[in-house]
Parts: C-alpha cells; sequence; structure tokens
C-alpha cells in the first residue's frame, strides 16, 4: 500500500512551545486524531520552532566546507510544523483521512506528498 506524507503548514501563531500554557490543549486535537486513525499512520513527529532549526550546506560540493545559518531556510508566513505519514490506498484515501488533521481546518494548510519507495 502506498505511504502519503502529510506536511503540515501552520501559522506562526501556533504554540509550538512545550511549556506554553495552552500547548496541550492545542495539541489535543492532533493526538485525537492519530489515536482515531488505526494502523493508517505508520509515523510522524511535531517540530519545534523552526527559529530553532539551523540550516547548512556544504560550500564546494560534496566534503566541502559547512556553511550555516540559524534559522530556517526562507522566511514565510507559515512553518512547517509536523507530519503524518499516512498508509492509504491511493491520493484520495489520504485526503480523506487527513481531513481530521487539525492544520487542515484551524487556519492552516495540510501537504499530501506520495512517498518513495526505497
Amino acid at each position: 500500500m502506498p505511504t502519503y506524507a502529510a506536511l503540515l503548514w501552520e501559522g506562526r501563531d501556533k504554540p509550538r512551545d512545550p511549556s506554553a500554557p495552552n500547548f496541550a490543549e492545542y495539541m489535543a486535537g492532533y493526538m485525537e486524531f492519530s489515536s482515531g486513525a488505526g494502523e493508517a499512520i505508520t509515523g510522524g513527529a511535531a517540530l519545534m520552532n523552526d527559529e530553532l532549526s539551523t540550516t547548512f550546506h556544504l560550500d564546494g560540493g560534496q566534503g566541502g566546507e559547512v556553511v550555516m545559518t540559524d534559522g530556517p531556510y526562507a522566511e514565510t508566513k507559515e512553518f512547517l510544523g509536523g507530519f503524518f505519514l499516512i498508509d492509504a490506498p491511493d491520493l484520495d484515501a489520504a485526503i480523506d483521512m487527513a481531513k481530521g488533521i487539525p492544520a487542515a481546518f484551524d487556519g492552516g494548510r495540510v501537504e499530501i506528498r506520495p512517498c518513495m519507495e526505497m
């Protein structure tokens, strides 16, 4: 069965810090989705705030000097807040399942992308 990545693009107003007062309430919807989806969810993770990320590239190609930047590669209104891996027979079924992800109806977007078999 094909696997689809449901990439969760969320607004910057959403709590991304576990110590935030409303973080548990915010995450409850995601926990409800993942526990209700059963075996169709084969993986996933919530990502910390993108301001905590480090972006790098190798100057000069493989083996080159590591050039690092604090933060994301590009500034955007939305950020990648997490992902789910969904096993579904086809794209329509994956979208139907992903309708339950809070980012789809709470001001964000859900990007569904087929995973490449390796």
